[in-house]
């Protein structure tokens, strides 16, 4: 990112949140340096050739989604050669345009590609009523939704075919970074995690690329009224289905197995002047339709909850009223950091300064782990009974929102030499009794417990 687009977003972000809060991101953005040594390595040519030698999974078809809208040439035409070039051969590329000028059609009759479906819309119905007119027309097993000015790594449709061949999940996703306007240029990867249902549920981190089964997605038309986030919205809705499912069924297959993350970089999301990825502040419309989209999903849950934008653009916090264990029964327990001299002292973000927001934001939101510390923790009531099995204890939260003190025979444990590792062990064997039966845990960071 250059210096003049970070300048742009401190100014923002300050506006937003204060200037000490701006101080402090501006530090760990020149500090801590994610990945600042970031750029994108293509598939070497012999790998991009053993690829499009494989042909066996050539039944699967994918079509990929655009909604078009006065399109810039350059834009339009780099998108297309991304899908011409790609290894895997069985796709169609289904481009529903929404443009009063021949912009966008005057570039694809420039091609003789039969891959190619192009529908001109009567007007511009918006992102998501143009997509669903391009969903009507699709004929593939999944559908892949990509914006009008971004490009697919040469590479995206094998690697997602490979993927998804076998057990044929809901929604497969992967990792994207950013590129500059001539797509030469890559910056800002987003290394996502493997699904993490309260990170989605403050973020939509699966974003691009992402692929859904075309019998799910023609089953829940793509909802205007959550135009800016509509993609959030479909995920929200499938993994809402997939709860509620494994709510009625205790058998059920559970939401982590119906979606698919591939690690590697799919796609470039293009930045531009007009474009979220480098403007935030130019779509607050969509910020405003991922909070819509959300209190629509806690809803269909059954939550009683308050939805509010976080301190960073594009993020959010759930508030649950009565707590959260007392909506979730799919939490065994809630936890917080534990911190000493103002860093983490244990968990995923060890070390970690307790200022900074860490990697994506990730250390200021919802997520769900697998290892909570004790010393920090509250404990669904179904399983309080594990937790007094575990430790040889009664049951008491240590969560800092509901008791001040760590239990005495905590405290006394925390003295003795190796006392602290030993807490840290008692901890990493209850979680693994907690989760046994597919439960979940929940770090909130807001939760802070200062030794």
């Amino acid at each position: 990112m250059s210096l003049a687009q970070n300048i742009k977003k401190t100014i923002n972000y300050s506006k937003k949140n204060g200037y000490a809060e701006a101080v402090v991101a501006a530090w760990e953005r020149v500090t801590a340096k994610y990945y600042a040594d970031y750029d994108y390595r293509a598939p070497s040519q012999d790998t991009l050739a053993r690829q499009r030698a494989d042909k066996s999974i050539l039944d699967l078809k994918f079509s990929v989604l655009v909604p078009a809208y006065e399109t810039q040439e350059v834009y339009m035409r780099a998108l297309i050669d991304s899908c011409i070039g790609q290894t895997y051969e069985n796709w169609e590329l289904v481009i529903a345009d929404g443009s009063a000028s021949d912009i966008v059609k005057n570039v694809i009759d420039q091609y003789q590609e039969p891959r190619i479906r192009y529908v001109r819309l009567e007007g511009n119905d918006g992102i998501a009523e143009n997509t669903n007119r391009a969903i009507a027309l699709a004929t593939g097993d999944y559908y892949g939704l990509l914006d009008h000015d971004d490009l697919l790594t040469a590479d995206a449709l094998y690697e997602m075919a490979h993927a998804v061949e076998k057990d044929r999940p809901i929604l497969a996703y992967s990792d994207e970074d950013k590129c500059d306007e001539s797509g030469k240029r890559f910056y800002d990867p987003h290394f996502k995690l493997d699904f993490n249902l309260d990170l989605l549920l403050t973020n939509n981190y699966v974003c691009h690329f992402m692929v859904v089964r075309s019998d799910i997605l023609k089953k829940m038309p793509v909802r205007k009224e959550f135009d800016g986030s509509q993609d959030y919205d479909i995920i929200l809705r499938v993994v809402g289905n997939l709860l509620l499912k494994e709510k009625e069924n205790k058998g059920a297959e559970p939401v982590e197995k119906a979606i698919v993350h591939v690690p590697k970089v799919l796609y470039h999301w293009r930045c531009h002047e007009n474009s979220t990825a480098d403007n935030p502040q130019s779509k607050m419309y969509a910020y405003e339709a991922g909070k819509k989209a959300l209190i629509d999903f806690a809803s269909r849950m059954g939550w009683k909850v308050d939805v509010r934008h976080n301190k960073h653009l594009g993020f959010y916090r759930i508030e649950y009223k009565h707590g959260v264990l007392a909506h979730r029964p799919d939490l065994a327990a809630v936890g917080g950091f534990v911190a000493r001299h103002g860093k983490v002292a244990s968990g995923t973000y060890k070390g970690q300064p307790l200022l900074y927001a860490g990697y994506m934001n990730r250390m200021d939101l919802y997520q769900n782990t697998e290892l909570l510390d004790i010393r920090n923790m509250a404990v669904n009531k179904a399983y309080q009974g594990v937790y007094e099995q575990v430790t040889g204890q009664p049951y008491e939260s240590t969560l800092c929102t509901e008791s001040a003190d760590l239990p005495q025979w905590m405290q006394d444990l925390e003295r003795t030499a190796g006392g602290e590792e030993r807490l840290m062990e008692l901890s990493a064997r209850l979680c693994r009794e907690l989760t046994a039966d597919g439960a979940r845990l929940l770090l909130d960071p807001v939760c802070i417990r200062k030794l």
